[in-house]
């Protein structure tokens, strides 16, 4: 049983949803959304040096994802509850968001009537229990390797580089690379890395 109001941070890039989704949430009297945050620096900055219960956190800021920042976050205050609440609704962002320090995942596009609930619940349990990790994620009708998926978004954050520098930071050999490549371009139906980039993006693999 909740004896005081869970004091709440909202951290997202949309300045309109914060404020909506702060007033939803004040209605309840064992909520109580005493800050939000629409970038990743001045929420770091806010979680080292005070006290919360839960934080809500978008994953997409600008183009940054939060979860390579979850460390950073957590830094100086590990006792909080973390709540990612996104557009990027599938079991790959998913399972990076719990593999990373991320106690419940909810998506945007669902039914936020039972929030409460969901924020209270995630707040009293104490054991988050990771899923088993598969080899393979399916997204829609599409069947990829976490390899597969992870050269994927190496092609777009290291867009600039030529497949010999790649293949070094991949730490795989240049025909391994071009293998993938062919393999990516089969599974997704694109003909260039362009195209192949694009479809990452559209959906939800690439933050971009």
């Amino acid at each position: 049983m909740i004896k005081k109001p869970l004091k709440i941070i909202i951290a997202d890039d949309n300045h309109f949803f914060c404020d909506a989704l702060k007033d939803s949430l004040n209605i309840h009297v064992e909520l109580n959304v005493t800050n939000t945050f629409t970038t990743l620096k001045e929420l770091i900055k806010f979680t080292n040096y005070n006290n919360l219960d839960v934080l809500i956190l978008d994953i997409n800021f600008n183009g940054e994802s939060s979860l390579d920042f979850i460390d950073q976050i957590k830094k100086e205050n590990k006792g909080f509850k973390i709540i990612a609440l996104t557009t990027m609704n599938n079991n790959f962002i998913k399972e990076k968001a719990i593999n990373n320090g991320v106690d419940f995942f909810v998506g945007k596009d669902g039914n936020l009537e039972n929030f409460k609930e969901i924020i209270l619940n995630c707040f009293v349990n104490k054991t988050i229990k990771k899923n088993k990790t598969s080899s393979k994620i399916t997204i829609d009708n599409y069947t990829f390797t976490k390899r597969k998926l992870e050269i994927l978004q190496a092609l777009y954050i290291h867009s600039d580089k030529k497949e010999k520098e790649l293949s070094a930071i991949l730490n795989i050999t240049e025909s391994s690379l071009k293998s993938h490549k062919r393999e990516l371009f089969e599974i997704t139906n694109t003909k260039s890395t362009p195209e192949l980039i694009k479809f990452g993006i559209k959906k939800s693999l690439i933050i971009s």
